[in-house]
């Protein structure tokens, strides 16, 4: 039973606000073959991590070894979930047409459970309130397959007219290394996996509690999110008219994206404060979360560019901390040291970084997914240049 409450919270914590909004965006523009390229490699990525960190000393040391990286991850996520919420309560209302009161059950609903997983988390049991959030979104995701006209237009409909298209004429191939190595890497600075992998301690519980939280609880979620994503592209696409849904799911979508963002937030701000040494302080945590709350705000006002609003374009500024800036770390920092290697040096991360990013900025924002394999390309090209200086070795100087 410890094993499969861990897993959960793995799944839990992992059901961000990539996982409950990205699949919706990239339905959008690549249809059915997009969502198995962001679906698939981000379960086997997240799952890999408890395969490939055997003991639990070793994920001990990553985080004492890595502390900066992996409390910056958790600080530039909480930035990450205040700007998206703030940005979504925006058109929320559009997305989930529904009467009032039931808009004011949801919100009592996240008000309760920010209460209890207050507490909750104070007292040590992260791992049954993720059992009971889990539950919750899996009784949503079975609602929606049993009453499938709850919904309308189904997410099916909605993608009909883009999925038509062959994987390579709409460039989602391009997008294939950037998910594969981005799913691959990300977990290895996350606080809350760490925390999750030295709690099921053994070899074979980390095998079975990474299996399952990822393999089912997890992947369970972002099924959930395909079934409400047409919800989000016709809004996003100007078309929110033609939505129509049962006022009991319209809540119960709403308080699951809700809960779900209350755990996220509250797992990782309970893990910052028990980093090694050499972690961020909360205060600049706290001031970054304010601030993209106010870029929120202010997004509405600014002007569309290359076919995408101004919320959308800062949202996927967010994603590229995930799609290059933490992935660069680890392979340069962490992947060149395992096994004895040396890591690569700074000047070699910060230069690849500075590169990429231009490229990256062309496939994400202007569209030209091609750039985004050449940036990857480059990226792991750079990373494992010889690191000459640091492999001289020192002669013992002799006398005469």
């Amino acid at each position: 039973m410890n094993t499969i409450r861990w897993a959960a919270y793995l799944g839990c914590s992992w059901t961000w606000c990539i996982g409950m909004f990205f699949p919706a965006l990239i339905l959008r523009d690549f249809g059915i073959a997009g969502y198995m390229i962001f679906a698939i490699p981000n379960v086997l990525g997240a799952a890999l991590m408890g395969w490939v960190l055997t003991t639990k000393n070793q994920s001990i040391k990553m985080v004492r070894d890595h502390a900066a990286a992996v409390g910056w991850f958790s600080v530039i996520t909480i930035a990450f979930h205040v700007f998206w919420i703030v940005w979504l309560f925006g058109f929320a209302q559009a997305m989930l047409p529904i009467p009032e009161g039931y808009l004011f059950g949801a919100g009592a609903v996240a008000v309760a459970w920010t209460v209890v997983t207050g507490r909750g988390v104070r007292m040590g049991r992260e791992s049954q309130l993720a059992i009971v959030l889990w539950i919750a979104s899996a009784a949503i995701l079975i609602a929606t397959f049993v009453y499938p006209d709850a919904i309308s237009p189904k997410t099916t409909e909605v993608i009909a007219n883009i999925n038509n298209e062959s994987i390579l004429s709409t460039g989602i191939i391009w997008l294939i290394p950037l998910s594969v190595l981005g799913f691959a890497l990300n977990p290895y600075l996350d606080a809350t996996f760490h925390h999750g992998r030295q709690q099921l301690g053994s070899t074979k519980n980390s095998r079975i509690g990474f299996t399952l939280g990822f393999g089912i609880m997890f992947a369970s979620m972002i099924v959930l999110t395909f079934q409400y994503s047409g919800l989000i592209i016709e809004t996003l696409n100007g078309n929110a008219e033609a939505i129509t849904i049962h006022p009991l799911m319209g809540a119960a979508i709403l308080a699951h994206i809700m809960c779900q963002w209350i755990f996220t937030v509250r797992v990782h701000l309970a893990r910052l404060p028990l980093l090694p040494k050499g972690g961020p302080p909360l205060q600049l945590t706290y001031g970054l979360a304010i601030a993209s709350g106010i870029v929120a705000l202010l997004v509405p006002q600014i002007a569309h560019h290359a076919g995408l609003s101004a919320g959308e374009i800062v949202y996927r500024n967010y994603l590229g901390a995930y799609g290059l800036l933490f992935p660069a770390y680890v392979l340069y920092r962490i992947v060149r040291a395992r096994k004895g290697g040396r890591p690569t040096k700074n000047l070699y991360l910060y230069l690849a970084i500075g590169i990429a990013a231009p490229m990256f900025w062309m496939g994400f924002i202007e569209g030209h997914t091609p750039w985004l394999t050449i940036g990857i390309v480059l990226l792991i090209a750079m990373a494992f240049v010889p690191n000459t200086r640091a492999n001289k070795r020192t002669k013992p100087q002799t006398s005469d």
